[in-house]
């Protein structure tokens, strides 16, 4: 017995030691592909052009350059070539200029990981589908989806025009034939889709208590800031500042008020009679999808309705209002646009159905034309999942990407004139001869944003109710703007234009 016990415990602790001495070297393997991944990188970065860089910095600092995008961005082919080198701190990025080797990237499931960067927004966002990578974001891509699905987004439309009137109707009371920033009145009818579409809560009952003191309407990111100051950038620094405490308040607030938000729709949803008044709202489906799927918690739910509030309200926004801003310039697209209004609702005042959303397009051509100048996110990155050959260069697995709809959608041998407003450029013929990685406002491949189609039928809802009511008009002296990068793109000093009423035709009913 007692040699028995022995050999048992000999048994076990050779186990033990067997078992550290795996973790320990599977960890030094670990640690050695990284390292060796790096100096790939780094090797490889130093045969590339780009900016100059700061030592330790690299080239952080020019998130703080003054007309960051059209002098770098716009110009980043001419300057250094298809494939550019960024530093971010001591970290080798790679930015992918030319659509056949956008494709290679975006369009496998290899390489649909985020870079670490995208930690940084976990704060504001929470752990959702745009900042969630492997089988989080792949599990919850797939029971998200057929929430998107054409046949369920044609029941959103009414929210989008009840929006859309709102907005007419605010501009009415208080702002016909004068300047006006359109941008921070597009900015109230997008939360308006989004509290609803999202959270459940009516537009016609704007009343509602809970949503005077939103957090949504407050939401402030932080990552800017960091990349403005690079040593924030070290989680062991920031955590010391006011703006670590101040970011981790903002997402309780969000987080607070999105649980309160499941709650009221948990209540609506077993209520029979109540779920028959009031439209289904994402929260709906994503309750469904948790009650039927125990992965999917509730603080998923939260997670997923932070992401599609706060990354709706900039990206769609600001689409809106730049559509708007360059008809207001181009007043022959913007007459082009009316008179297909006209035909497609015969001088009549009724809601746009999904037939009409359908037929508008050469509307349609114009939001594109405006996304391909003024991409909502003009900056996107991932990380390698394997080693990719672009053209005469290898990059190694775990190599950091950025990829940059702003300046691919300026290529000159793609889009000739690129800076120039063009619709045309989206007619079927031409979409058809160019490459589909030419445009990708909405990202590409297995990580398209997944409301992209929501976003452009709410885009046409509300700039087709404008312009079936208003002449869009040029300010003088506002004719232009410095568009500058805070991980959405925005018009720095706003985007002016004015209102002339349309005369009502005859025949309006």
């Amino acid at each position: 017995m007692l040699v028995e016990k022995v050999l048992e415990r000999a048994t076990k602790s050779e186990l033990c030691s067997a078992l550290a001495l795996l973790v320990l070297s599977l960890s030094i393997y670990a640690f050695y592909t990284q390292l060796l991944s790096y100096l790939k990188s780094v090797l490889l970065s130093l045969r590339l052009s780009g900016p100059p860089s700061l030592p330790f910095l690299g080239n952080c600092l020019l998130i703080n350059e003054k007309d960051l995008m059209r002098k770098r961005a716009a110009r980043a082919f001419d300057l250094y070539g298809s494939l550019v080198r960024i530093w971010v701190l001591l970290f080798p990025f790679f930015v992918v200029l030319q659509p056949e080797d956008l494709q290679v990237i975006l369009s496998s499931k290899k390489h649909t990981n985020k870079v670490f960067f995208y930690r940084l927004m976990h704060n504001f966002l929470g752990n959702g589908l745009i900042t969630s990578s492997g089988v989080k974001w792949s599990t919850h891509r797939k029971l998200i989806q057929p929430a998107f699905h054409l046949s369920l987004l044609e029941k959103f439309i009414d929210t989008f025009v009840d929006a859309s009137q709102s907005l007419n109707e605010h501009l009415d009371a208080s702002a016909l034939d004068i300047e006006i920033n359109i941008a921070k009145y597009v900015n109230n009818c997008v939360i308006d889709v989004l509290n609803e579409a999202v959270l459940g809560v009516p537009i016609k009952k704007k009343g509602l208590g809970l949503m005077e003191d939103s957090p949504f309407r407050k939401g402030k990111l932080m990552m800017p800031a960091r990349f403005a100051q690079p040593w924030l950038l070290l989680d062991a620094i920031y955590q010391l500042t006011s703006l670590a405490s101040d970011e981790l308040n903002q997402k309780k607030r969000l987080n607070d008020f999105t649980r309160q938000m499941i709650k009221r729709r948990r209540e609506i949803m077993a209520d029979a009679a109540n779920n028959n008044v009031e439209r289904k709202c994402l929260l709906d489906y994503m309750i469904e999808i948790s009650e039927s799927n125990p992965d999917f918690s509730e603080e998923d739910i939260v997670n997923e309705a932070c992401t599609f509030m706060l990354a709706g309200q900039d990206s769609v926004g600001a689409a809106v209002a730049f559509t708007i801003f360059l008809l207001a310039q181009n007043a022959d697209s913007q007459e082009q646009c009316h008179e297909e209004l006209e035909r497609i609702f015969d001088y009549s005042n009724r809601a746009p159905t999904m037939s009409d959303l359908r037929e508008m397009r050469y509307l349609e051509m114009c939001i594109k034309e405006a996304l391909r100048l003024y991409p909502s996110v003009p900056l996107i990155a991932r990380k390698l999942g394997e080693e990719v050959r672009l053209g005469a260069y290898t990059l190694p697995a775990g190599s950091n990407i950025f990829i940059c709809p702003y300046a691919t959608h300026r290529l000159a041998h793609i889009y000739p004139e690129p800076e120039k407003f063009k619709p045309e450029r989206f007619s079927t013929d031409n979409v058809e001869q160019r490459h589909p990685y030419a445009f990708i406002p909405f990202s590409a491949g297995p990580r398209y944003c997944i409301g992209n189609r929501f976003a452009i039928l709410e885009i046409k809802t509300i700039v087709s109710r404008l312009l079936r009511s208003y002449q869009l008009l040029p300010v003088p002296g506002k004719t232009t703007f410095e568009a500058t990068f805070r991980i959405t793109l925005r018009a720095s000093g706003g985007l002016w234009v004015r209102l002339k009423p349309r005369q009502q035709h005859p025949e309006a009913v």
